[in-house]
């Protein structure tokens, strides 16, 4: 009989953590949450210099401050070249329907020095994202002027 109780009282309490673990979360805190991953796998990347799942985030109709997918290719491989580590600490993110901008401090640094961008505002170029089939994507700010961009000495 204790036996049986025992076994009752933990079927519930399991069936209550199941009930409670398939809640269906705040479609705002999944976003973010998506949205810090997406900024944590770029830094993890570029920091194993692999540009390729960078650019794999990239949207097909990128475009920022007048550069295309090609001048972001160019841009973060010559980071790489540059610093070897990237620190992205996201500081907040403003989402907008399926659109988002997040504001973080991204620190480039090496052996030799460091570079500490505060976004969107010196660069940039990963901070507007629009969410494509469920999928969060590096967007750019859909712009054509060519301001300066830190960081960035290309013509």
């Amino acid at each position: 009989m204790k036996t049986r109780r025992l076994f009752l009282s933990l079927s519930v309490v399991l069936a209550l953590l199941l009930v409670g673990s398939c809640k269906t979360s705040d479609p705002e805190a999944v976003a973010q949450r998506e949205i810090r991953d997406l900024m944590y796998n770029i830094s993890v990347n570029f920091n194993l210099s692999n540009i390729t799942p960078i650019m794999d985030y990239l949207h097909s109709e990128y475009l920022h401050k007048g550069l295309i997918a090609y001048h972001f290719n160019d841009l973060w491989l010559d980071r790489m070249a540059q610093f070897s580590l990237l620190e992205i600490e996201v500081l907040y993110i403003e989402i907008q329907g399926d659109l988002a901008v997040v504001h973080s401090n991204n620190k480039f640094s090496s052996a030799y020095e460091t570079l500490t961008l505060q976004e969107p505002e010196d660069s940039g170029d990963i901070s507007y994202l629009k969410r494509d089939n469920g999928v969060w994507q590096i967007y750019g700010n859909q712009q054509w002027s060519k301001q300066p961009i830190k960081g960035y000495s290309k013509n």
